[in-house]
């Protein structure tokens, strides 16, 4: 019994591949074949990073450093941005700017359209949910 179904399995096999290696075979061919089997994995996985990357870690990570921005420039217009008294003075006005500027701009422009192209390029891969630059 055991051999009939592996016989089967390993003949299907066979049979498929024959089948598709003369489209995978010419290189002209190839390219629009494999685009189109690739093409749903890769709008599900640029869906997927625009929406992880636009929702979540594209507003954390430019909210954070633009908040950070906008904090030293105040300060730093106050007199000394690494004194304390002028950065606590400049969190209400400069971070608080910044964070919501960041925010927006972390949101849309920035984390949708990385995690969309991170995803289509790389689907599914820790690049496409994550804001940072691949080093």
């Amino acid at each position: 019994m055991n051999k009939n179904t592996l016989g089967r399995v390993f003949c299907a096999i066979t049979l498929m591949a024959s089948a598709v290696a003369p489209a995978l075979a010419i290189d002209y061919e190839a390219k629009p074949v494999m685009w189109c089997l690739q093409a749903p994995f890769r709008l599900v996985g640029g869906a997927t990073g625009a929406v992880v990357s636009g929702g979540f870690s594209g507003p954390i990570d430019k909210g954070y450093h633009w908040f950070l921005k906008g904090t030293q420039h105040v300060a730093g217009k106050f007199g000394d941005e690494n004194g304390a008294g002028q950065i606590a003075a400049a969190v209400p006005i400069g971070g608080s700017v910044g964070l919501v500027l960041g925010t927006a701009y972390g949101c849309f422009p920035y984390g949708v359209w990385h995690g969309f192209k991170t995803g289509w390029e790389k689907p599914f891969s820790r690049w496409s949910y994550i804001t940072m630059e691949e080093k």
